[in-house]
């Protein structure tokens, strides 16, 4: 006699509904990892922030203020300043990148910098080829080359910017909006202690996305080692700013918009109806002469803050702690932020 059950698979309705239950778990888990991958990625970004707040800290103990955002800021300078230099003018010499390098644990990096030469020159070649990992925001792509088969241009892309101010480059009023200081000057060092609206209320450093490689020069964005612009951002416009009134205004877009327009498309980069970034502003009559001389209008720039970070940016003060700062931020309450001698009153 056989005794043996009958065995029974699954039908085909079973099977179905344990898929269904399977990807309806899979839905309810994934927000939740990816949040929690989120999390982890801007708790990295603000400790690079806040290392770099110690090291501009720093800086300012050893130098009495925090560095100069370009060494020099007119071709007469920069020609008087180094009998030996690369190619190129004040714009393509040291911002505030290679004087940070000491103290940010890159003092045999920093041996290779050569601050009598001008940054274009090929004796500073290594220091513009290193790879700085405290320079990249985990949510971002990573740090890019850029014009990486010269000797002269070679550098690298990162995701740290400084605070230039409420307007422009050029740190001047545009149209009216009133520029009322910034953390950092060209030429010379400020004095943290010295800054009017007080170190906690005044922002040092906040985040730019990294443009990727390009063969040729992919413009000023994202470019942190020079003192053409893209080292800086500013409170012209609120973080990750969109729309027509949100386009970055960068210049001398001619020269390298063939080269990066797909960078800027894969990076979700606001430009204009025409496809392109915004021009530099009008230089106004009142400007001061060491802006108004600029035809090239790299101090006409105003670049935003802005990050992957959903819904905001990572950013730093001058006090040394850092924050998250949402996207929709009233734009006055920003721009006092970015300012340092406005007395406003910042949360």
């Amino acid at each position: 006699m056989n005794t043996s059950a009958t065995r029974r698979g699954f039908t085909l309705v079973e099977l179905l509904v344990v898929i269904a239950i399977i990807a309806t778990l899979i839905g309810l888990l994934l927000p939740a990892v990816q949040s929690a991958r989120e999390s982890a990625r801007r708790s990295k970004c603000s400790n690079n922030l806040k290392q770099l707040g110690l090291a501009m800290h720093n800086y300012a103990s050893a130098k009495k203020g925090l560095p100069p955002m370009a060494k020099y800021w007119t071709a007469a300078e920069y020609q008087a300043g180094y009998p030996v230099r690369g190619p190129g003018n004040w714009y393509d010499d040291h911002g505030w990148y290679t004087q940070l390098l000491p103290f940010i644990e890159e003092a045999k990096l920093a041996d290779q910098v050569r601050l009598d030469r001008s940054l274009s020159d090929a004796a500073n070649q290594v220091a513009r080829r290193t790879f700085i990992p405290m320079m990249a925001c985990p949510s971002d792509i990573g740090l890019q080359r850029n014009e990486w088969a010269t000797t002269t241009w070679a550098r690298v892309r990162g995701n740290y910017i400084a605070n230039a101010g409420n307007t422009v480059y050029g740190q001047h009023d545009v149209g009216t909006i009133q520029f009322l200081g910034a953390p950092f000057q060209p030429r010379k060092v400020t004095n943290i202690s010295a800054i009017p609206d007080g170190s906690s209320n005044t922002l040092m450093m906040s985040e730019a996305l990294v443009l990727p490689e390009t063969a040729g020069w992919g413009g000023p964005y994202s470019d942190v080692q020079l003192a053409i612009g893209g080292h800086m951002f500013t409170g012209f416009n609120r973080p990750n700013a969109t729309g027509a009134a949100g386009v970055d205004a960068v210049c001398r877009m001619g020269e390298w918009w063939t080269n990066a327009r797909d960078g800027w498309t894969a990076q979700g980069l606001p430009v204009t109806a025409g496809r392109s970034p915004g021009t530099p502003v009008a230089i106004p009559a009142n400007a001061p002469l060491d802006a108004r001389i600029d035809s090239n209008g790299h101090k006409q720039q105003h670049i935003a803050a802005r990050s992957k970070h959903p819904g905001g940016v990572m950013a730093s003060r001058c006090d040394g702690s850092v924050g998250f700062f949402n996207d929709n931020i009233d734009l006055d309450t920003w721009r006092g932020l970015t300012s340092a001698a406005g007395s406003e009153v910042t949360p």
